[in-house]
């Protein structure tokens, strides 16, 4: 991997503005401002109204930065990288923005605000500095589910409209399917089908299992909510999958889970593997007890964890 020594040679004058930056290196300004404040990095000097102006050498900065993240490197990692010339220490920068115990109960309060208020361009500002800060993983798993969870609970006891709800709902949905369609494989480590339980509507979490399947190198059939019984199966007959993975909220989607497991293990061989997880199981462990097939976890993170167990061990 290329070191960092090369950018002396850039010019440390003073002379683009944020826009021209975001042009030249395809960098959107809020990611590499969201830098600045964590890390210092880069360093623009400020005119006399208070603008940001960036030199070449910070261009080259954040042109560096962005190919190491490119490459699989987490912005901690790379700016560790970038000033230390090696990966020394790495391991300490990797784990230095968790050291603030606050910063992911602020992103939640901020999130949660923009969403409720229905103020889409404040919640793009939140998340791409969560996504210039963060593995994209973490982003979901640690601000947008407990979000979203908060919005469901007080949605239910009223402190929050339906139409904010939608509205939050369907903007996390658009970004997830976004996700979806730019990682998205035609072939893979292997094929796993992924929706809901035939009553259940709600399909964020499956959605979010599916980006990061896609994201993990596996094909992902996306069935989204609602998925009939018979449908499923014929679908089954038709794809020869590795995996089944569906989710349920409620107990009632829950014990339709129950027969689908059960008809998918009565399918011949070679049946495919059935995993199931959602609410209905985080609240109801002792539901877990008497399904067939393998719980995948409390969330999606852990769902990848546990199919790239189960798909490795039984091939």
């Amino acid at each position: 991997m290329a070191q960092p020594n090369f950018l002396t040679q850039f010019s440390d004058k003073p002379r683009y503005n944020t826009k021209a930056v975001a042009q030249e290196t395809g960098v959107p300004a809020d990611t590499f401002r969201a830098w600045e404040r964590r890390y210092g990095v880069p360093r623009p000097q400020r005119t006399d109204g208070g603008h940001r102006l960036y030199s070449e050498r910070d261009i080259a900065t954040i042109r560096w930065l962005r190919d190491r993240t490119a490459e699989g490197l987490t912005i901690s990692q790379a700016i560790a990288l970038m000033s230390d010339g090696n990966e020394t220490n790495l391991a300490w920068l990797n784990t230095a923005v968790d050291t603030e115990p606050h910063t992911w109960e602020r992103l939640n309060s901020r999130l949660f605000d923009a969403l409720a208020d229905f103020d889409a361009t404040r919640a793009e500002q939140i998340m791409g500095e969560a996504f210039a800060l963060y593995p994209l993983e973490d982003v979901f798993v640690k601000l947008v589910h407990p979000t979203m969870v908060q919005i469901g609970d007080q949605w239910h006891d009223g402190k929050v409209s339906v139409a904010a709800e939608h509205f939050a709902t369907q903007f996390i949905r658009r970004k997830l399917a976004s996700l979806l369609n730019t990682y998205n494989i035609t072939d893979g480590r292997g094929m796993i089908v992924v929706g809901c339980a035939p009553s259940e509507q709600h399909d964020l979490g499956v959605l979010m299992l599916s980006v990061f399947l896609v994201r993990h190198g596996w094909q992902v059939i996306y069935l989204g909510p609602e998925v009939p019984m018979k449908d499923l199966l014929n679908a089954v007959h038709h794809l020869h999958p590795d995996m089944v993975c569906l989710t349920a909220s409620t107990i009632e989607a829950a014990m339709q889970l129950h027969e689908i497991g059960k008809a998918l293990s009565a399918l011949p061989p070679p049946r495919p593997h059935f995993g199931y997880g959602g609410r209905a199981f985080n609240l109801n462990p002792s539901l877990v007890e008497r399904m067939p097939g393998s719980f995948l976890g409390r969330d999606a993170q852990e769902a990848v964890d546990m199919i790239s167990e189960l798909l490795v061990v039984h091939r």
